[in-house]
């Protein structure tokens, strides 16, 4: 098996994602969309509402019927347990360190 040389890589005028990028980053966006679904449901709303629709905290607390400071509270706690669980994955995965033929 034969490996891309990076130069030519390197050399690549397409500003689109190669094929491996494109799939690394859809086994990433899978990957946290499954650890977000362990959260608790208001907590999953309120992290959909800031970063997908990009809410600032006053609009959720419209929305949700909650104070500013409960919903920077939820938004706090989802990242901190978004944060250690995707650490202790991280450590749990063994990379993939392909062999580059000289």
């Amino acid at each position: 098996m034969t490996y891309l040389d990076e130069k030519i890589l390197e050399k690549r005028e397409s500003h689109d994602p190669a094929p491996n990028e494109r799939i690394e980053q859809a086994e990433a966006t899978s990957f946290l969309l499954r650890i977000v679904a362990t959260l608790p449901a208001r907590q999953q709303e309120v992290l959909q509402l800031k970063f997908q629709n990009d809410l600032s905290y006053q609009e959720i607390s419209e929305i949700t019927k909650l104070s500013v400071s409960h919903v920077g509270v939820l938004i706090h706690t989802a990242l901190k347990t978004l944060r250690a669980r995707h650490a202790q994955a991280a450590r749990d995965f063994i990379p993939f360190n392909p062999r580059i033929a000289s």
